[in-house]
């Protein structure tokens, strides 16, 4: 999605609040609402997505005590602007875009370069995080099965008769944690056909 389609389906979602938009190229300011009747001014020459997003999230949110603008220790606006930046990170998402193509996210929202990527990093590790964090034992177990099998392949076919192994040895040769001297010990059984 590129910028000026961004900036429509944005000023599309006012709309569906009930507020009025008005357009005006004079405007001193990028854009503000007024909750309270329902309105939204914004500079067709000045704005961008980020400012439409800002603005959207005091409608989601009902603001209408925020100081004045660039605000930045009033709570209203700092909500609004983390919640903006995730707000236009999710349509980014699910328009295609990750997290290796964040300078495009900022290029194209304008959002404020170190505030989205302390936002989106943040997201991003936590989401991580989680997910490995529920599948773990499920993604080591069911890799390190497949790939212990496939080292341990490799390693045998390096001697011509084998007398002893050294699973530590096998272990340290391709970088493998201790932890997987059980699985290691039971497939050398498996294919050595030892027990």
């Amino acid at each position: 999605m590129g910028r000026q389609e961004l900036l429509e389906y944005l000023l599309k979602e006012v709309e569906k609040f009930g507020f009025s938009v008005i357009s005006n190229e004079t405007f001193p300011i990028p854009s503000i609402v007024n909750t309270d009747n329902k309105i939204m001014i914004y500079s067709s020459v000045e704005v961008t997505p980020f400012e439409i997003a800002h603005e959207l999230i005091h409608i989601i949110n009902k603001d209408n005590h925020r100081g004045t603008y660039f605000d930045a220790i009033n709570p209203q606006e700092v909500r609004a602007n983390h919640e903006a930046i995730l707000l236009l990170w999710e349509i980014f998402e699910a328009n295609g875009g990750s997290y290796e193509y964040f300078n495009v996210f900022v290029n194209t929202t304008d959002a404020p370069f170190e505030l989205a990527e302390s936002i989106i990093k943040n997201e991003y590790l936590e989401m991580h995080e989680a997910i490995t964090e529920i599948f773990e034992d499920e993604i080591k177990v069911s890799i390190n099965k497949q790939e212990m099998h496939e080292y341990i392949v490799d390693y045998i076919s390096y001697f011509d008769v084998i007398e002893t192994v050294s699973i530590y040895e096998f272990l340290d040769r391709y970088h493998l944690s201790h932890n997987f001297y059980e699985m290691a010990k039971k497939e050398f059984q498996q294919l050595l056909g030892t027990t």
